[in-house]
């Protein structure tokens, strides 16, 4: 089932645009090193072949809510590991995460 999932639809036209190719080339040469049909592979352009890349997609940052209270936690975060040198406050009272029990 999750073979199914798997994104090999590349990887499979690739195979199935080159397995003639290779065959042929080894019929007709008489090729049975395998550094001939790696060398024959190296020659062959797979332009036209694979699937032209998706473009990059640039998005701006939209603030919410979850976004905020996370930036929070992380700089508050940063600031207590790196100031346990410097006793600016009792590291014990200190909770930076709140876990909510349901």
């Amino acid at each position: 089932e999750w073979q199914e999932k798997l994104p090999l639809q590349t990887v499979t036209r690739l195979v199935e645009c080159l397995l003639p190719r290779v065959e042929r080339e080894c019929h007709e040469k008489s090729m049975t090193n395998q550094s001939e049909v790696v060398g024959f592979l190296q020659r062959t352009t797979m332009v036209g072949l694979l699937p032209v890349p998706h473009p990059i997609i640039i998005r701006n940052y939209q603030p919410n809510a979850y976004t905020a209270l996370w930036f929070t936690s992380f700089m508050w975060g940063v600031i207590f590991a790196r100031s346990q040198s410097l006793a600016l406050y009792d590291w014990r009272r200190v909770r930076l995460i709140v876990i909510n029990n349901v």
